[in-house]
């Protein structure tokens, strides 16, 4: 992933936290929006997006809409791969070391 594509899936991880504030907490408590934010966050993030699924312990759906739990999830994938300071994400394969002057 890119450090472009990460912030545009942080972007999205932002909106999905938008709408379960303002939308979810206006709707009756409908656990099928958990469900499709768990599947949108894990094909986004990975293993990582299915923590999504603890928003389903608040029934009342007025708790858990003031904790970014998909930003929080985007945020540490980002952290944990490096996108967020600037950092590069990804290491040169461990194939033989690189000498200075020898050409193979």
């Amino acid at each position: 992933m890119t450090r472009t594509g990460f912030f545009l899936r942080l972007a999205v991880s932002i909106v999905i936290d938008l709408a379960d504030f303002t939308i979810g907490r206006a709707l009756i408590p409908i656990p099928w929006e958990e469900g499709v934010g768990a599947l949108i966050l894990s094909l986004m993030w990975g293993p990582a997006g299915l923590l999504y699924v603890a928003e389903l312990a608040d029934m009342t759906e007025q708790i858990d809409a003031f904790i970014p739990l998909a930003t929080l999830i985007g945020l540490y994938v980002g952290w944990r791969e490096g996108h967020l300071f600037g950092k590069s994400g990804s290491r040169p394969p461990a194939s033989a070391p690189i000498v200075k002057g020898k050409t193979s």
